[in-house]
């Protein structure tokens, strides 16, 4: 077994933590996300802030409906990669190997299923959305996830709607990315929400009562990338006593989901290319409110990616997840 590393030889093998990031993004170009969803518009600025907007819809099959239920069945798959621990995961695939048997990966799979609660109007799936977008467009890996530390599925886990990390190309620093999915059927509700939300782990200046303190924590007790030495690396940034917390910066990394009555409602009806161009023009209207709401919780100067992703119905949306969890 590796014996973990010093201080010093940490410095010396992770110069460029990005390099060793890389390796943990796991929504790559095999996970065909572009089969389900339609770029509309990418790397939008928006005006006096650090915001960057990208919006997404959802493809239209062959006969031009909208793949809602293929797409919640796409992200049914992908619940273990965003619930469960790296280690447990490799865990599973080595006993499978030496048993010739995917038992251990169904009981994972299983497993994740669980955590996720069971209420119709839980965001769950929206923050697992959120992820594989940040891993898939914006190649920054999920640092961890806090689903396995709840007791009761039925209960949301509380701070952030999820933790992604990259690295600052200026200077270096390490980006920590706080997560916070909002779907609703106004799009309105939807922006105030999630900014009003991701607004306190931006702006709270540390001490034992911040925002980000908790999760913080978590993170330094409970991350696991099955890389002894890169997690020890990382965790100097999480430390608030230790001086390379001073180049840890924090970002916002949003999804803001609602209702569009563009999508065609009947077979044939509408082709993509018309469907593109109103959902733009939809998502330009959004622009100005995206300014006023940041503006408002004073998060302008932050550097935040936000993705807007319009569904035919939020609820509907919110059903055809639930139902491929076996819920």
């Amino acid at each position: 077994m590796n014996q973990p590393l010093s201080e010093e030889q940490i410095a010396q093998q992770y110069p460029d933590i990005y390099s060793s990031l890389i390796p943990l993004l796991r929504n790559n170009a095999n996970s065909k996300l572009e089969t389900f969803l339609y770029q509309s518009s990418v790397n939008t600025a928006i005006p006096d802030t650090k915001v960057n907007a990208h919006c997404y819809f959802l493809q239209l099959s062959g006969n031009q409906m909208p793949r809602v239920r293929d797409f919640a069945r796409y992200l049914g798959t992908r619940v273990t990669d965003f619930a469960i621990p790296r280690s447990e995961v490799k865990r599973a695939f080595n006993k499978a190997l030496i048993d010739g048997s995917t038992a251990p990966i169904d009981e994972l799979n299983a497993k994740a299923r669980s955590l996720f609660a069971t209420a119709p109007t839980s965001g769950e799936g929206g923050e697992l959305l959120l992820s594989l977008l940040a891993e898939y467009y914006l190649g920054l890996p999920q640092l961890f996830t806090k689903m396995i530390f709840k007791t009761n599925g039925n209960v949301h886990v509380h701070g952030s709607d999820g933790v992604h990390i990259g690295v600052n190309p200026t200077n270096n620093n390490l980006t920590l990315f706080w997560g916070e999915s909002k779907l609703h059927s106004d799009p309105a509700k939807a922006a105030k929400e999630c900014f009003e939300s991701l607004a306190p782990f931006l702006l709270d200046t540390g001490g034992s009562s911040a925002s980000q303190n908790r999760d913080l924590q978590l993170m330094r007790d409970g991350i696991d990338l099955d890389d002894l030495n890169l997690e020890n690396a990382l965790k100097k940034y999480l430390d608030p006593s230790d001086a390379y917390f001073n180049k840890l910066e924090y970002r916002g990394l949003c999804l803001i989901s609602f209702d569009s009555d563009h999508y065609p409602t009947g077979p044939n009806s509408k082709e993509l290319e018309q469907l593109a161009k109103e959902i733009i023009a939809q998502f330009k209207l959004r622009l100005d409110h995206i300014q006023k709401r940041v503006k408002e919780e004073k998060i302008h100067t932050f550097h935040i990616e936000v993705f807007c992703l319009p569904f035919p119905s939020v609820s509907a949306f919110r059903d055809a997840f639930r139902l491929e969890l076996g819920l």
